[in-house]
């Protein structure tokens, strides 16, 4: 599986897979504002839908940029993951999120060309297993040559 640029959009409840990227030698917009994006509205619809809850999250990086801090050495990174279930219209999913702003720190030196935004949400049918489902889409996704846990590795600061 792979994912490509582009606009998208999962609606809570839906069932579905959704990865995108923001390239930021297209955009041309500061890395500041991929930080800024990944750690606020990219996951505000499901935060504030009362139908949905998150039952667990992982920030992996969370360091903000030299703009909102003023220290010189700000990388302006923010990586987590989320999970958790919505209920509507008697139809329960189950749904899991991982965002990549890697900024000008760690995930950068790896060489991924126009690193800017990374989304990848996911969702299924509840159901035994549902979980572990998830799990692989997520995983499984690859924007270039990196996945979710490339990301993650990039910027942990002991061996993950």
């Amino acid at each position: 599986m792979s994912a490509s640029p582009g606009p998208g959009r999962l609606v809570p409840g839906a069932q579905g897979l959704l990865a995108t990227r923001v390239d930021a030698t297209q955009v041309g917009a500061p890395s500041d504002l991929y930080y800024l994006a990944a750690k606020g509205p990219v996951m505000d619809r499901i935060r504030t839908d009362r139908r949905c809850t998150v039952t667990g999250h992982h920030v992996y990086a969370d360091d903000a940029p030299t703009a909102v801090t003023g220290r010189a050495s700000s990388l302006g990174e923010f990586v987590a993951s989320a999970r958790g279930t919505c209920s509507m219209h008697h139809v329960k999913t189950r749904w899991s999120y991982f965002v990549a702003a890697p900024g000008f720190g760690p995930a950068q030196e790896r060489g991924i060309p126009g690193s800017g935004l990374y989304v990848i949400m996911a969702a299924t049918a509840m159901a035994p297993g549902s979980h572990r489902v998830l799990d692989r889409l997520v995983n499984h996704v690859r924007f270039g040559q990196d996945g979710a846990a490339d990301f993650v590795r990039a910027v942990a600061k002991t061996p993950v």
